[in-house]
Protein backbone atom coordinates (compact mmCIF):
# COMPACT_ATOMS: atom_id res chain seq x y z
CA UNK A 1 0.00 0.00 0.00
CA UNK A 2 1.57 3.28 -1.08
CA UNK A 3 2.23 5.90 1.53
CA UNK A 4 0.72 9.34 1.42
CA UNK A 5 3.15 11.91 0.20
CA UNK A 6 4.39 14.36 2.79
CA UNK A 7 5.55 16.91 0.26
CA UNK A 8 4.24 20.44 0.96
CA UNK A 9 3.44 20.98 -2.69
CA UNK A 10 1.18 17.94 -2.84
CA UNK A 11 -0.51 18.32 0.54
CA UNK A 12 -1.58 21.96 -0.11
CA UNK A 13 -5.30 22.26 -0.80
CA UNK A 14 -6.53 24.33 -3.77
CA UNK A 15 -7.98 27.01 -1.50
CA UNK A 16 -4.62 27.57 0.08
CA UNK A 17 -3.21 28.63 -3.28
CA UNK A 18 -4.82 32.06 -2.86
CA UNK A 19 -2.59 34.76 -1.35
CA UNK A 20 -3.24 35.66 2.28
CA UNK A 21 -5.01 38.99 3.04
CA UNK A 22 -2.52 41.65 3.86
CA UNK A 23 -3.07 44.56 6.32
CA UNK A 24 -2.98 47.77 4.35
CA UNK A 25 -3.22 50.33 7.22
CA UNK A 26 -0.15 50.79 9.36
CA UNK A 27 -0.55 49.75 12.94
CA UNK A 28 -0.33 52.66 15.33
CA UNK A 29 1.90 51.92 18.22
CA UNK A 30 0.87 53.76 21.37
CA UNK A 31 1.49 53.09 25.03
CA UNK A 32 -1.52 52.17 27.14
CA UNK A 33 -3.64 55.17 28.21
CA UNK A 34 -3.48 56.14 31.83
CA UNK A 35 -6.29 57.96 33.68
CA UNK A 36 -5.14 61.48 34.39
CA UNK A 37 -2.51 61.68 31.66
CA UNK A 38 -3.36 64.15 28.91
CA UNK A 39 -7.11 64.18 29.52
CA UNK A 40 -7.35 67.29 31.76
CA UNK A 41 -8.56 65.15 34.61
CA UNK A 42 -8.14 67.11 37.80
CA UNK A 43 -6.09 69.81 36.09
CA UNK A 44 -8.35 72.71 37.18
CA UNK A 45 -7.19 74.66 40.23
CA UNK A 46 -9.10 74.09 43.43
CA UNK A 47 -10.12 77.76 43.57
CA UNK A 48 -12.44 77.33 40.58
CA UNK A 49 -14.56 74.68 42.25
CA UNK A 50 -17.54 75.95 44.24
CA UNK A 51 -20.45 74.19 45.86
CA UNK A 52 -23.83 74.54 44.08
CA UNK A 53 -26.05 77.39 45.36
CA UNK A 54 -28.56 76.45 47.97
CA UNK A 55 -32.25 76.77 46.94
CA UNK A 56 -33.91 79.92 48.18
CA UNK A 57 -36.57 79.00 50.70
CA UNK A 58 -40.09 80.12 49.73
CA UNK A 59 -41.77 82.28 52.30
CA UNK A 60 -45.14 81.14 53.61
CA UNK A 61 -46.76 84.33 52.32
CA UNK A 62 -45.44 83.72 48.83
CA UNK A 63 -46.62 80.13 48.90
CA UNK A 64 -50.06 81.32 49.98
CA UNK A 65 -50.14 83.94 47.23
CA UNK A 66 -49.10 81.38 44.62
CA UNK A 67 -51.80 79.01 45.84
CA UNK A 68 -54.39 81.80 45.73
CA UNK A 69 -53.34 82.77 42.18
CA UNK A 70 -53.60 79.14 41.09
CA UNK A 71 -57.09 78.82 42.58
CA UNK A 72 -58.15 82.11 41.00
CA UNK A 73 -56.86 80.97 37.59
CA UNK A 74 -58.70 77.67 37.96
CA UNK A 75 -61.94 79.48 38.83
CA UNK A 76 -61.59 81.77 35.80
CA UNK A 77 -60.96 78.79 33.53
CA UNK A 78 -64.09 77.08 34.88
CA UNK A 79 -66.16 80.21 34.24
CA UNK A 80 -64.84 80.45 30.68
CA UNK A 81 -65.58 76.79 30.08
CA UNK A 82 -69.08 77.20 31.47
CA UNK A 83 -69.75 80.28 29.33
CA UNK A 84 -68.43 78.46 26.28
CA UNK A 85 -70.70 75.51 27.06
CA UNK A 86 -73.75 77.78 27.32
CA UNK A 87 -72.92 79.47 24.01
CA UNK A 88 -72.36 76.10 22.35
CA UNK A 89 -75.70 74.85 23.69
CA UNK A 90 -77.52 77.95 22.45
CA UNK A 91 -75.83 77.75 19.05
CA UNK A 92 -76.86 74.13 18.61
CA UNK A 93 -80.45 74.93 19.58
CA UNK A 94 -80.53 77.94 17.25
CA UNK A 95 -79.22 75.90 14.33
CA UNK A 96 -81.97 73.35 14.95
CA UNK A 97 -84.76 76.00 15.02
CA UNK A 98 -83.44 79.18 13.38
CA UNK A 99 -86.83 80.82 12.79
CA UNK A 100 -88.05 80.40 16.37
CA UNK A 101 -84.86 81.71 17.92
CA UNK A 102 -84.64 84.51 15.34
CA UNK A 103 -88.07 85.80 16.37
CA UNK A 104 -87.15 85.56 20.05
CA UNK A 105 -83.91 87.43 19.45
CA UNK A 106 -85.70 90.19 17.54
CA UNK A 107 -88.28 90.59 20.30
CA UNK A 108 -85.60 90.61 23.01
CA UNK A 109 -83.45 93.24 21.27
CA UNK A 110 -86.38 95.56 20.60
CA UNK A 111 -87.77 95.21 24.13
CA UNK A 112 -84.32 95.91 25.55
CA UNK A 113 -84.13 99.10 23.47
CA UNK A 114 -87.54 100.22 24.80
CA UNK A 115 -86.47 99.56 28.40
CA UNK A 116 -83.24 101.52 27.98
CA UNK A 117 -85.06 104.49 26.43
CA UNK A 118 -87.84 104.56 29.02
CA UNK A 119 -86.14 103.58 32.26
CA UNK A 120 -82.63 104.96 31.75
CA UNK A 121 -82.91 107.89 29.34
CA UNK A 122 -86.37 109.21 30.24
CA UNK A 123 -86.15 108.08 33.88
CA UNK A 124 -89.72 106.75 33.77
CA UNK A 125 -91.37 103.52 34.76
CA UNK A 126 -91.80 100.91 32.04
CA UNK A 127 -95.14 100.86 30.23
CA UNK A 128 -96.28 97.24 29.68
CA UNK A 129 -98.18 98.12 26.49
CA UNK A 130 -95.22 99.93 24.93
CA UNK A 131 -92.94 97.09 25.97
CA UNK A 132 -95.27 94.53 24.42
CA UNK A 133 -95.56 96.64 21.27
CA UNK A 134 -91.80 96.91 20.78
CA UNK A 135 -91.29 93.20 21.51
CA UNK A 136 -93.89 92.27 18.89
CA UNK A 137 -92.45 94.77 16.46
CA UNK A 138 -88.97 93.29 16.93
CA UNK A 139 -90.32 89.84 16.10
CA UNK A 140 -92.00 91.19 12.95
CA UNK A 141 -88.79 92.91 11.83
CA UNK A 142 -86.76 89.74 12.45
CA UNK A 143 -89.27 87.73 10.43
CA UNK A 144 -88.95 90.13 7.47
CA UNK A 145 -85.26 90.99 7.68
CA UNK A 146 -83.81 87.45 7.95
CA UNK A 147 -84.73 86.30 4.40
CA UNK A 148 -84.22 89.79 3.01
CA UNK A 149 -80.62 89.98 4.28
CA UNK A 150 -79.95 86.52 2.86
CA UNK A 151 -81.23 87.72 -0.51
CA UNK A 152 -79.13 90.90 -0.37
CA UNK A 153 -76.04 88.88 0.49
CA UNK A 154 -76.56 86.65 -2.55
CA UNK A 155 -76.87 89.62 -4.93
CA UNK A 156 -73.86 91.14 -6.66
CA UNK A 157 -74.36 94.70 -7.86
CA UNK A 158 -70.70 95.52 -8.50
CA UNK A 159 -68.32 92.57 -8.58
CA UNK A 160 -64.93 94.34 -8.85
CA UNK A 161 -65.76 97.06 -6.30
CA UNK A 162 -66.97 95.76 -2.96
CA UNK A 163 -67.45 99.28 -1.63
CA UNK A 164 -69.90 100.16 -4.38
CA UNK A 165 -71.59 96.79 -4.05
CA UNK A 166 -72.29 97.33 -0.32
CA UNK A 167 -73.45 100.90 -0.87
CA UNK A 168 -75.80 99.82 -3.68
CA UNK A 169 -77.36 97.14 -1.48
CA UNK A 170 -77.80 99.62 1.38
CA UNK A 171 -79.54 102.10 -0.94
CA UNK A 172 -81.72 99.31 -2.34
CA UNK A 173 -82.77 98.43 1.19
CA UNK A 174 -83.83 102.01 1.90
CA UNK A 175 -85.95 102.09 -1.27
CA UNK A 176 -87.74 98.79 -0.67
CA UNK A 177 -87.82 97.26 2.81
CA UNK A 178 -87.38 100.40 4.93
CA UNK A 179 -90.44 102.35 3.68
CA UNK A 180 -92.61 99.23 3.94
CA UNK A 181 -91.61 98.56 7.55
CA UNK A 182 -91.90 102.25 8.42
CA UNK A 183 -95.47 102.39 7.11
CA UNK A 184 -96.44 99.27 9.07
CA UNK A 185 -94.81 100.66 12.22
CA UNK A 186 -96.62 104.00 12.04
CA UNK A 187 -99.99 102.33 11.35
CA UNK A 188 -99.51 99.85 14.20
CA UNK A 189 -98.49 102.70 16.52
CA UNK A 190 -101.67 104.62 15.71
CA UNK A 191 -103.87 101.58 16.32
CA UNK A 192 -102.25 99.98 19.34
CA UNK A 193 -100.87 102.88 21.37
CA UNK A 194 -102.89 105.87 20.25
CA UNK A 195 -106.05 103.75 20.29
CA UNK A 196 -107.18 104.90 16.86
CA UNK A 197 -109.90 102.51 15.63
CA UNK A 198 -109.02 100.64 12.46
CA UNK A 199 -112.30 101.60 10.64
CA UNK A 200 -111.69 105.26 11.43
CA UNK A 201 -108.12 105.00 10.25
CA UNK A 202 -109.28 103.31 7.05
CA UNK A 203 -111.97 105.96 6.52
CA UNK A 204 -109.61 108.88 6.92
CA UNK A 205 -107.07 107.24 4.62
CA UNK A 206 -103.35 107.88 4.88
CA UNK A 207 -103.82 111.42 6.14
CA UNK A 208 -103.30 110.66 9.85
CA UNK A 209 -100.15 108.70 9.19
CA UNK A 210 -98.67 110.59 6.23
CA UNK A 211 -96.96 113.24 8.36
CA UNK A 212 -95.48 110.86 10.97
CA UNK A 213 -94.51 108.46 8.18
CA UNK A 214 -92.58 111.13 6.27
CA UNK A 215 -90.80 112.37 9.37
CA UNK A 216 -89.94 108.87 10.59
CA UNK A 217 -88.88 107.63 7.17
CA UNK A 218 -86.30 110.41 6.82
CA UNK A 219 -84.72 109.48 10.15
CA UNK A 220 -84.98 105.76 9.49
CA UNK A 221 -83.35 106.00 6.06
CA UNK A 222 -80.41 108.01 7.39
CA UNK A 223 -79.79 105.60 10.27
CA UNK A 224 -80.25 102.35 8.37
CA UNK A 225 -78.36 103.51 5.29
CA UNK A 226 -75.24 103.83 7.42
CA UNK A 227 -75.95 100.69 9.47
CA UNK A 228 -76.64 98.52 6.41
CA UNK A 229 -73.59 99.80 4.57
CA UNK A 230 -71.24 98.96 7.47
CA UNK A 231 -72.94 95.62 8.06
CA UNK A 232 -72.74 94.49 4.43
CA UNK A 233 -69.21 95.78 3.92
CA UNK A 234 -67.37 94.72 7.08
CA UNK A 235 -69.35 91.91 8.71
CA UNK A 236 -69.20 88.26 7.49
CA UNK A 237 -72.41 86.90 5.97
CA UNK A 238 -73.09 84.54 8.87
CA UNK A 239 -73.36 87.49 11.27
CA UNK A 240 -75.39 89.93 9.15
CA UNK A 241 -78.63 89.05 10.93
CA UNK A 242 -77.15 89.31 14.43
CA UNK A 243 -75.56 92.69 13.71
CA UNK A 244 -78.83 93.89 12.18
CA UNK A 245 -80.65 92.94 15.39
CA UNK A 246 -78.06 94.76 17.50
CA UNK A 247 -78.46 97.88 15.35
CA UNK A 248 -82.21 97.39 15.64
CA UNK A 249 -81.89 97.59 19.42
CA UNK A 250 -80.10 100.93 19.06
CA UNK A 251 -82.80 102.10 16.67
CA UNK A 252 -85.46 100.95 19.14
CA UNK A 253 -83.88 103.21 21.77
CA UNK A 254 -84.04 106.16 19.38
CA UNK A 255 -87.58 105.28 18.25
CA UNK A 256 -88.90 104.99 21.76
CA UNK A 257 -87.27 108.29 22.66
CA UNK A 258 -88.76 110.05 19.61
CA UNK A 259 -92.24 108.52 19.61
CA UNK A 260 -94.66 109.87 22.19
Amino acid sequence: MPRASKSPARSRSPASDKPLAMRRTPRKAAPPARLGDGDNWGSSPASKWAPPPEPTPTKPAERGKALFDAEDSTAKNKKKAKAGGVLQWYRSRREAKPWVYGLLEGAAFAAAGELVATCIIKQQSADPMRLLFFAGWGAVVAFCVAPWLKLLSSLTLSRPYRLLDSMGKAVLNQLTMTPLLTLVFVAAWEVMLKKTPVPELATRGVGPISEPFTDRYKRTAVFWLTADFVNLLLVPKNYHFLVALAMGAIWAVLSSHMMT
